[in-house]
């Protein structure tokens, strides 16, 4: 099967590029700026990569062609959030025009993949994708882990420190993080011709665990030896300390606070009678996929 797939510059459309490609899974990804994704590209490609701007189409939009037609498309959320209007406007202009693409190539199926943070404003996006006359699937996900995710370099950097600094309710936040390698082989395992026609589902990892929780398996896992001593600051100056002391930068702060906080358990009950799949626990993923 032919797979359409876009929104590269995501964490998991970056992952995509080199772990969802089959034998029989054979994925093209598009994207507008090749030099910009191949700057943060950090495993083989194995995936097929064009050109193509589905903001201002172009000539490479309007020459994309794959002769053995689209059996699936993959749209991964374009935008660093739904919930600011420009935000929201230039994702469904970008997902029109993938959608146009898709069907000019004979495909019938799209998915579409954002965030939990998302669910709030995910109607508009909806309603296109109803419009459109296609076959979609809208899937909302927790926060994908693995290496180089966002969490996964906010680990690291706090541990390596000697103190850390933390507030109580964001250390209590509590969610189902999923292997981002889980949920590429989850994809490539639905049947998407039969299951989840025109829905809208909700996909997490195995286990409920909080921040704090999530900071003592990193611990546990990859530095067991390491000496850290916990703070516990006012919630009001954590992103100043973050940035002072363990140079995070300000954009992955404010991109892991904003998904933290709008994060919360999935028990998968929307699709988990439809197939079956084994997830991996999380202290596997920690240690195995660094």
């Amino acid at each position: 099967m032919e797979v359409l797939l876009s929104g590269l510059n995501s964490y998991l459309g970056n992952r995509a590029m080199g772990n969802l490609s089959r034998e029989d899974f054979n994925v093209h990804g598009i994207a507008r700026d090749l030099d910009l994704f191949k700057s943060k590209v950090f495993e083989s490609i194995t995936a097929t990569l064009d050109k193509v701007d589905l903001l201002r189409k172009g000539k490479e939009f309007d020459g994309f062609s794959i002769d053995s037609g689209i059996g699936l498309s993959i749209y991964i959320t374009h935008v660093p959030t739904l919930g600011e209007l420009v935000n929201l406007n230039l994702e469904l202009i970008t997902l029109k025009n993938f959608i146009e693409l898709t069907k000019r190539n004979g495909g019938k199926r799209i998915v579409y993949i954002a965030r939990l943070m998302d669910k709030p404003f995910i109607k508009d996006i909806e309603a296109l994708l109803k419009s459109s006359n296609i076959t979609y699937t809208i899937v909302l996900k927790n926060l994908a882990i693995g290496k180089g995710s966002v969490l996964d370099k906010y680990m690291h950097r706090l541990i390596n420190g000697k103190y850390l600094p933390y507030d109580k309710l964001f250390a209590n936040v509590r969610f189902n993080p999923i292997s981002s390698l889980d949920l590429l082989r989850w994809i490539y395992n639905v049947d998407w011709d039969k299951h989840f026609i025109n829905e809208t589902i909700e996909i997490g990892g195995p286990s409920t665990i909080t921040v704090q929780e999530m900071f003592r398996l990193y611990k546990k896992m990859l530095y067991p030896n390491a000496d850290v001593k916990s703070i516990l600051l006012p919630h009001f100056i954590m992103s100043l300390v973050f940035r002072k002391a363990y140079h995070i930068h300000k954009e992955d702060i404010i991109d892991f606070k904003r998904l933290m906080e709008k994060e919360y358990p999935i028990d998968n009950t929307s699709w988990k009678n439809d197939m079956l799949f084994s997830f991996t626990p999380l202290d596997q993923v920690i240690k195995l996929d660094q």
